[in-house]
């Protein structure tokens, strides 16, 4: 809270105070008789670089040097003298500088964005920091710059505070306008039934005007149907919005009322495929039948367990990649598992959004409510402690702590635990089955008599014959991502991979 209120303190500072600033300036200008240049960039006044254009036939960055004034003209070392000039080597000064002139079209970008208003805020601020020699908050050069860090950890670290404001205020109000389409319910007609479940069923239909092939989805008559399905019409638009994201999911276009009033609307997908990995697992031909989706036809010359891992990791990887991608802007799945992994186009896409949990703004996200599938979930079964309180009602308040709340107890390694089991069951052979992993069943079981210890739960089962070839392939490199995803947290809720982390291991860098 202390950084909010510093960059809020820098443009409400009241007019009286602006004014008694700018003449304690000249005056001070005039006692030194001197005048130097202006520079454009922050880390130029720093001694270390520059973050503006250097270019003085470029108008944005003239105008913020006028509103800066001149530098304090002291070096790296006058400012941080506890702290080294080199690392390894590398000298501290020429890197910042360096990422400073990689950095200035996009700071003189979103500074030209910026209202008049904050724009001389800003620069009033500035001026007064300059002027204090970087010590105007903290009282010490050094403490500043440890406090720049914190701010800028926070303000870039998931879920995203500043791709979440950019996200309300402005991809929002764009995506309603122009992407979000209202269907004629009397257009749509219901072509069979794609599958069924405990608060809503899906449906191939087709829209009757354009001749589009849909998928639509309705909410059951039953108590919580329609919160999950108003919430994954929430998840599907908040998707939609991030295009890198989207293109792992199902693509969502809209949604009709069936009757006008209804608590919950009918929802539309573009109708792109309907195998789920689920139904493919369990087919004898495994992986045949995989390989023919993604490359087109089955792939000889390797054994059976090379041919297996190579598929399982090609799943894996875009499901990985997907899950990442929607933890990048704050979303929570909840509901990973093979049912849910329906192969569109050339990969496997997610759908099913109706479990998932929005922690940057606390949309459908109850401390002590688990939304998820017994079958797939990890032990912890919430994607944090029950303790933590529930996200305050002002959303600006929740999204503005969702980096602290996020970075304490990471709930993305909810999601990569069920993405290691989906891995696991494509493995090996005796998890295949439909019902293998119910919570009563055997392998849940063993596996929580270990601890959730895939290496002792290993020993148990593989002198009954179980299968670990495709995961020994390539040095045994899928073992050691698989155990490193189906594991229990630690005290520090960390000690298993998440998505991101997961794809930078080297089981994805062989062939």
């Amino acid at each position: 809270m202390t950084t909010t209120s510093l960059a809020a303190g820098a443009v409400a500072v009241p007019r009286a105070m602006r004014v008694g600033a700018r003449v304690s300036r000249r005056r001070s200008i005039a006692r030194r008789r001197t005048l130097t240049t202006p520079r454009a960039g922050f880390l130029d006044d720093m001694g270390v670089g520059d973050l503006g254009t250097s270019s003085p036939s470029s108008s944005a960055p003239v105008e913020l040097a006028n509103s800066i004034g001149s530098a304090v003209g002291r070096t790296y070392t006058e400012l941080f003298p506890d702290l080294p000039s080199e690392v390894l080597g590398v000298s501290v000064p020429d890197t910042a500088r360096a990422l400073a002139d990689a950095a200035r079209p996009a700071t003189d970008a979103a500074f030209q964005t910026l209202p008049d208003d904050a724009k001389s805020g800003l620069s009033d601020w500035w001026q007064r920091e300059v002027d204090s020699g970087f010590t105007l908050v903290t009282g010490n050069a050094e403490y500043e710059l440890a406090l720049a860090l914190l701010v800028f950890l926070w303000a870039t670290g998931r879920p995203g505070v500043f791709g979440g404001a950019f996200d309300a205020y402005f991809a929002n109000a764009f995506d309603a306008v122009l992407l979000n389409k209202k269907f004629d319910k009397d257009s749509i007609k219901i072509r069979g039934k794609l599958g069924d479940g405990s608060f809503g069923s899906v449906s191939y239909a087709e829209d009757t005007d354009t001749g589009r092939e849909l998928v639509v989805k309705q909410a059951k008559s039953v108590q919580g149907a329609a919160q999950l399905q108003n919430a994954e019409e929430y998840m599907n638009r908040r998707v939609r919005r991030a295009p890198l994201v989207a293109s792992g999911c199902a693509k969502y276009l809209g949604s009709y009322e069936v009757v006008e009033g209804a608590s919950s609307p009918t929802l539309v997908w573009a109708f792109e495929g309907d195998v789920t990995l689920e139904e493919l697992i369990v087919r004898r031909d495994f992986p045949e039948c995989v390989e023919e989706l993604l490359y087109g036809g089955a792939q000889g010359g390797d054994d059976y367990a090379k041919r297996t891992s190579k598929v399982a990791k090609s799943v894996l990887r875009n499901l990985l990649s997907t899950l990442a991608g929607l933890h990048d802007i704050g979303i929570v799945h909840r509901d990973v598992k093979p049912a849910n992994l329906v192969f569109m186009g050339r990969k496997f896409k997610l759908v099913d959004f109706g479990a998932a949990a929005d922690l940057r703004t606390g949309k459908n996200y109850e401390p002590e409510q688990g939304l998820l599938d017994p079958f797939y979930s990890p032990p912890e079964n919430f994607i944090m402690p029950e303790r933590i309180p529930a996200p305050p009602p002002l959303r600006p308040l929740t999204a503005s702590l969702s980096p602290l709340v996020w970075g304490t107890f990471l709930p993305d390694l909810f999601d990569s635990f069920s993405a290691g089991l989906v891995f696991l069951q494509m493995c090996v052979p005796q998890l295949r089955g439909r019902k293998v992993m119910d919570p009563n069943g055997s392998f849940r079981r063993l596996l929580e008599e270990n601890n959730y210890d895939l290496r002792k739960w290993r020993k148990v089962v593989e002198p009954q014959g179980w299968d670990f070839s495709a995961l020994d392939a390539n040095l045994g490199l899928g073992w050691d991502l698989a155990c490193r995803l189906v594991c229990k947290r630690n005290f520090l809720q960390r000690g298993r991979l998440g998505c991101n982390t997961a794809l930078l291991h080297p089981f994805f860098w062989t062939p």
